[in-house]
Parts: structure tokens; sequence; C-alpha cells
């Protein structure tokens, strides 16, 4: 029984199914079982593989309608297939079960088991022959029982050819995908690799073969045999032994000394691989060639520096010894151990490693067991005991060794006095002023931080004095920096002498005309203190036989009631001496109405997030051209400024840094681009098509949802996403480089362009220029001022005009203030320009007035 089609609409259907190309088997198989079960009307269709025992049959597809398993687990059978079964396949290419019974037990409880759950009782396989070989089958299975006619047959027969080409076809794509990347593995690999036909003819050498044999990367190698390349002393070598055993056993590996085109011998590590067919006779043979002479040279080099190590060893005077693992008893001391530690052949054998030893038993004896655990310990510097009893400091290290009696350990001890006495003249400059003898500032910032937890925990007070030398740099300027170095020399020794009955802590600050006075409040009284030091300089000081006079200026604060760490301290200190600079005092003690609110971070975050949304916070815009000839205005740059109420005029060096660090900067960014968004809309004449370019910083672009920021701008204001270009600086948007990549592309994605601005002063990388979608990039003012003065600026700007170009990006030039430097970047065909040459900053009114419109034309 067929299916109710008629011949030819079968014949149709099964042509035009063998006619279809398909993207992988998951497209192809599917239609096979469908149409299959459609055709022949059964239950069941599902296609199997044998391995090549025949002992495992492995379903790879099923009539997805009429599966009882999920098709994501697959299904493998261990069975051993019926003779008859097997034969008839291989005759008739077709086997026909009509009734259960005939199954033999041979076939296995496992397919039984099988049959019997799906109910199986009349099943057609049409054999699938790959490389004349049956492979598979296609199984028809049926619920009844049913004779297969010589209709069933032929389509079962039809459809199975076109399952085996479909897989054989799969195959090949497969095959070709897997041996173009194994192409592209060999072709990138840093061995040499070769191949040559059965009679050594060499057919194919990758880059890296070649440039170790000394071809150039075109030169022909068809016809050049693999003997060719060795030196004459190894060609009968390898004629002789070398591929005879490659030929027996598949593979050789050796040492063999080849030669280059230029005649240069090396010796390398060769693997020759012999291929054959499915005859037996040798197809191709492989070759991976190692070059050895970085090897040996690299060899050759440990062994002199092993050679010099020994040698230098014996000369370094290091001291080398044994002891007992048990007793500690010292034996076998070297002649160094004397020198050393004093002690005379006759007496040190009798010593113990707890004898010289300046630490406990329990330390000597935990450094002993953890050497015998680990095998090696680095114990560091330690302190030994000499024959006098005067410590020595050595570097100590020990190594578990073998021994006739059992383990011992060798010890090994560098003497060190003389690195211990410099490594101390360092530490006393890392804390003490050379020039004043005086602490610096580290000595000064630690011991201020433990004085500041001990005095506060307790309840009391710390104070602290800046003194400065006024007029320093007139006095630098006119007697010179040998003068100013023995007046500062004077300085600190003055006030070392007239703080020697109080318990305070002074130091050079910084190493500049700056003196720190750290002292406990409730011991000591500022008043009392100041007043000794301002009258230190009271003096003449004395440099050349010259007389000068020095005068000082100071301010002083106290913890905890202006600050309650050393930062902040120092900080209001600092305020306070500026004050009495201002004010032209001798000392002043810190108020906190002395703190200008210009520079109190707080203050500034609060009138900012006030100003947002305000009059105090205005645009401007700066025109940017696009044309040498007509001076059609491209686009504004927007500028933002802040009135404030108290401090006027403040530039945006003062308050973007600190919106950055409060991540004001978002709520700043969205006012500013929606401001200027609105503006450039209702823009008209020469600016209805100008770009408005809007800087972002790049906490924004980090952490603010961009996509929804543009959207909810651009649908408010009604611009044109095209219209709009937002600017990013280099450096702001390398702290998360994949983050900024993403949220750009978002941004492009609407429509928006992205200019890169301050191009060339930060990475200026094609490593990350690649990976981002950038418009535009913007040359930075500090190059555009060294045009016709510094030739390296010049070719900085020509640099990055011809790689943005190369990539398709525009250039801008920023910061163009004279008519030659405009002129020079037209001739370097940079693509826009800026600056005050063109049009300082103005407001959006200005901006539309007719003056503007009558210098500028589209």
């Amino acid at each position: 029984m067929t299916s109710i089609r008629s011949a030819e609409q079968r014949d149709a259907l099964i042509d035009a199914l063998a006619r279809r190309r398909f993207d992988g088997l998951e497209a192809i198989l599917p239609e096979i079982t469908n149409t299959a079960r459609d055709l022949l009307s059964v239950d069941r269709v599902s296609i199997w593989l044998f391995s090549d025992d025949r002992r495992l049959l492995h379903r790879i597809e099923v009539c997805p309608e009429c599966d009882h398993y999920p098709r994501s687990r697959p299904l493998t059978l261990d069975v051993t297939l019926r003779p008859d079964y097997t034969e008839q396949l291989l005759r008739d290419s077709v086997y026909r079960l009509s009734d259960r019974r005939e199954m033999s037990p041979r076939a296995g409880d496992d397919l039984s088991r099988y049959l019997e759950q799906r109910g199986i009782l009349s099943l057609l396989d049409s054999a699938i022959v790959i490389d004349d070989r049956v492979s598979g089958v296609l199984c028809h299975e049926h619920g009844t029982t049913r004779l297969w006619s010589p209709e069933c047959r032929d389509i079962a027969l039809r459809l199975a050819d076109i399952t085996a080409d479909a897989i054989v076809f799969e195959r090949r794509r497969r095959s070709a995908a897997l041996g173009y990347q194994f192409r592209l593995l060999v072709e990138a690999s840093a061995d040499s690799i070769g191949m040559a036909n059965a009679q050594g003819v060499i057919e194919y050498l990758n880059p890296t073969a070649r440039r170790v044999l000394g071809l150039t990367g075109d030169e022909p190698v068809h016809g050049m045999k693999i003997e060719e390349f060795l030196a004459p002393n190894d060609r009968e070598r390898m004629r002789a032994s070398i591929i005879p055993a490659a030929r027996e056993t598949g593979s050789w590996t050796g040492r063999i000394r080849m030669l280059t085109r230029q005649a240069r011998v090396f010796e390398a590590t060769t693997t020759i691989n012999v291929y054959r067919g499915r005859d037996g006779a040798v197809e191709y043979v492989g070759c991976v060639i190692r070059d050895l002479s970085f090897q040996i040279d690299a060899e050759r080099r440990i062994a002199e520096v092993r050679a010099n190590y020994e040698a230098a060893l014996v000369k370094s005077g290091d001291t080398l010894f044994q002891i007992d693992t048990r007793t500690l008893q010292i034996s076998n001391a070297d002649e160094h151990f004397r020198d050393l530690l004093g002690y005379e052949a006759e007496r040190y054998e009798h010593l113990t490693l707890l004898d010289i030893s300046a630490e406990t038993a329990d330390e000597v004896r935990a450094r002993v067991d953890q050497t015998l655990a680990e095998g090696h310990l680095l114990c560091g510097e330690r302190r030994l005991r000499d024959v006098y009893g005067e410590t020595v400091e050595v570097e100590m290290s020990m190594v578990r060794i073998g021994g006739y009696a059992g383990p011992a350990i060798s010890v090994r001890l560098r003497d060190i006095r003389e690195l211990a006495q410099r490594r101390r003249y360092v530490e006393q400059l890392a804390y003490f002023d050379p020039l004043t003898g005086l602490a610096n500032s580290n000595f000064l910032r630690e011991r201020a931080e433990t004085m500041l937890a001990e005095r506060l925990a307790m309840g009391g007070r710390v104070g602290f004095i800046l003194l400065q030398i006024e007029r320093w740099q007139r006095i630098f300027d006119i007697q010179g920096y040998q003068v100013a170095e023995t007046l500062i020399r004077q300085a600190g020794f003055r006030i070392k002498d007239a703080f020697a009955g109080h318990d305070v802590t002074l130091a050079r600050v910084l190493g500049g005309v700056e003196f720190g006075v750290l002292f406990d409040a409730d011991a000591e009284a500022d008043d009392e203190l100041v007043r000794i030091a301002h009258t230190t300089f009271r003096d003449l000081f004395r440099a050349e036989e010259e007389n000068i006079q020095l005068s000082i200026c100071s301010g002083s604060a106290e913890a905890p009631q202006h600050a309650v760490n050393f930062k902040d301290l120092t900080k209001r200190a600092g305020i306070a001496l500026r004050t009495a600079h201002a004010r032209n005092m001798d000392h002043c003690y810190y108020d906190p109405a002395q703190s200008s609110r210009i520079r109190d971070e707080r203050l500034i975050e609060e009138d900012l997030r006030e100003a947002i949304g305000t009059s105090q916070l205005t645009l401007r815009y700066q025109p940017i051209l696009a044309d040498s000839t007509s001076e059609c205005i491209w686009g504004m740059e927007t500028l933002v400024r802040w009135q404030h109420p108290q401090f006027g005029f403040l530039p945006p060096s003062d308050f973007i840094p600190l919106a950055e660090e409060t991540q004001l900067i978002v709520t700043l960014d969205r006012h500013i681009l929606a401001a200027a968004a609105r503006t450039a809309a209702a823009w008209t004449g020469p600016l209805a098509h100008a770009v408005l370019t809007v800087n972002v910083s790049g906490v924004t672009l980090m952490t603010a949802d961009i996509c929804r920021l543009l959207d909810d701008v651009l649908a408010d204001s009604g611009l044109d996403p095209t219209r709009l270009c937002l600017e990013v600086t280099e450096t702001s948007i390398m702290t998360d480089l994949a983050q900024a990549a993403r949220s750009l592309a978002r941004a492009h994605n609407l429509g928006v362009m992205i200019a890169l601005d301050d191009f060339g002063t930060g990475y200026s990388s094609l490593a990350y220029l690649k990976d981002l979608p950038v418009d535009i990039l913007k040359i930075d003012r500090d190059f555009v001022r060294g045009i016709g003065m510094d030739r390296r600026d010049e070719r900085a700007i020509q640099t990055v005009v011809q790689m943005g170009h190369d990539l398709g990006i525009r250039v801008l030039a920023e910061g163009v203030e004279t008519a030659p430097q405009r002129a020079w970047l037209w001739s370097q065909q940079v693509d826009l320009i800026q600056g005050f040459h063109i049009a300082r900053p103005m407001t959006a009114e200005v901006a539309c007035e007719g003056g503007l419109h009558t210098r500028f034309r589209c």
C-alpha cells in the first residue's frame, strides 16, 4: 500500500526533493523522513547509521510527528545484526519484514525491546549506500502487518539514495571546512611544515618553512626534492636509513643537518610522517622541522652562565655549612665561616645553630622543620651573634640534602652588613630631609596619623602650624640656588634649635620652603609655638658674606575642631596660610569662613545641583566650518558656562571634574543635551541644517541608558538625529572600552554621529579606534598651535588626517586662531575647522542674528 498520490505525483515529489539544496543535514533529513512517511503511509520513519563492525546502530533522524522521545536525546543500540539481514541489504538494498517473529533472538534484547515498545509488526529497511558500502538504513516501521509492493520498494530505495547523497554532501562540506581551517593553522604555524610526494618531490611548504630554508614567499617549489635541503653528509643517511624507517613505522623523529638556499647549515629536529592510501601504497610524505640553532645557542649560554655562577659563588664570600636536623650541630663549614663570625675550626665543631642565632630556640626549630617539609626555605634577613657576642646581619637560606645518616640541611649565609647600612641610609633619605636634617613629609604624615589616632581616641587635640618663607622666588632668582640651599639649611638648623625644648615634630614639607610643626595641643600652646617660630627668623641670615633678611608667614589649624585626619588638617592650615598672605598678616588661625567656596567641593556640588535648570547655566555655540571657499557652516559646538551668583563666572574646569566624581554629570549632560537640541531644532537660514555637537562625559556614557536619554531628547526637541553629534574624549572611554563601544554603537544606530575629542593627546591607537563607531576625529588645539613653528606638530596633524581618511572618518581641527593656521589646515585636506579665528562662542540669539548669516553661508 502506498500513498493516494498518483505515480506521476510521487515521482515529481521525489525528484524535487533530490534537486533541492539544503544547508546542513538538520534541514534535509526531516524533509526525507516526512516524505517517506507520507508516500508510503507508514506510522514511523527513522534513519540509522551502522558502525564499521555492525554492532552499533545510531539514530540520527526520526520523523518528528511520530517520535515518542525528545529529539535532543540520541539513541544508540548495541546489537548483533542477523547475517541474512545484512546479506539481503547488500544484495537487494532492501530488507522487508512482515512478521515480527522473523526477527532472530540474536538481534539482541535492546532491539527486540525497542520494536516491542513501539508495536512494530511491519518493517521496510532501504540501504543507505556510501562509497559502495551499506552505511545505514532508512527504516519504515508500521504497526500492522502489511506486504511491501515493488512500488514501495522503489520509493524507499530512491529516498535512501537521496539520504546517502545528503550525508556525502554534508561530509564533503565539513571536510572542506576542516581542510580550510587546517590550512590556516598550517600557514600560521611557527614550525616549518612541508609535504612531498612518494618520490620525495616537494609539493608544499608553509611560510615558516620558506623563511627557514631561505626561500622567498612566491618562489616555486614544485620539482625540488627534500634532499636538496639536506647537508651533503646527511643525504645518504636520509636515503639509507631515515626514509626506510619512516616507511616501516609510519614516522621518524630525530636530529638532522639542514641546508638553506644560501648554503647555511643548521641543525634541526625533524619529524617525517609517511601517509598511505587504502591500497597500502605511499601517497605522500609530511615533514615538520624545528630549527635548533636558537636552542643550541641558549644551551651554550646557559652552560656559560652556570659556569660563571659557580665560579662567582666560590669567590663571593658566602658562608656555607651543614647542620644536623636533630641536634642542629654545625659541620662542614667553609673558610668564610671564620671570617664572618670569628670562630676557629676547632671551636665551631661544637657549635649549634642555636648558639649563633639571635632568635629563640622555638623560632630556629620552626625554620628547620619547615625546610624539612618543603625542601627549601628562604629565611630572609636574620641576625646572628659572632664569637664576641656582637650582632651580625646576614641573609639566610636553607636547603634539605641527603646524607648517609639521613637528611641534613645546608645553610647559606650572606654578609649584608654593608647592605643593611646602605638601607638605613636610604631609610634616612626616605624619612628625613638631607639638607636640613629635619623630618620630611613621609615621616610627618606617618607620625601625624599615629598621633591623631591616639589623641582623638582619648579626647585630646592635635595642632599643626604651617610656616612659609616669604618672597622666596625673588631670593632664588637673584641669589641663585647655592645661596638658596645655604639659607634653607640655616633655617632648618634655627628651627630645630628653637624648638629643642618642646615636644613637637618638625618637618620640611615637600622639600620646599615650607616647614610643618605638629604638636599635642593639650600640652603645647600654639600661640607660644608661633611666637618662637617668628622670633627665629628675626635675626639676619648670612650667605656668601652677605646678610639676608628672611621673613615667614604662617597658618595653623587644630584637630578635631577643624579636621579629623591629617590631609584635611594640612589643608585647613594651608587655607589659613593663604589667608595670612592675602591679608598681609604674620599668622592666621583657621576659620571655616576663610574657606573659598570655589575650593570646597561639597559646596560646589550643592551650588551646581541647584544651578542645573536655572539661568545660572547658559549655553554658548561656536561655529564649525566645512569648506575653505564658501565658508559653509557645518555645525555648532555646544559649550556650557556657569554664572555663579556669588563668585561670578566659573569656567568648566572648576565644576565639570567635580560633577563627574559625584555622578552629577549625568543630570548635567541630560540638561545640556535637552536645551541645546531644542535650540538647534528652531534654527533657520544658514543654521537650518547645521549639526549640533555636544560633549558627553564618559561617566554618562558608562552609567546612563544612552538610547533612552537620546530618545527622550530627540522626541522632546523634534531634532533630526542626523543633526546631532556626541563628542567624547578618548581618555574617558578607555576605563571600559567594551562598555563604551556598546553605548556608542547604540547611539550610532539611532543616526547620531560620534566625534572623538582631543585625539592625539591620549592613546591614539587603531587598536581601539577600529572598534568604535567614530565619524569625526578632533585634533587637539595643542597640535594646531604648533603650525608654522613645530614641524613635529604638523607631521602629527598630517598623520591623523591620513589615518582618518583611510578609515573613512572626517577630521576636525579645533583651536584655529590665525589665518596661516587656517590656510595650512585647508591645504592638508582637513575636513572641518573651528576656533577664535572663525568665531568665538556666542549665545543662540547672536548665532541667529543677521551678522552671522552675512559672514557665513551654505
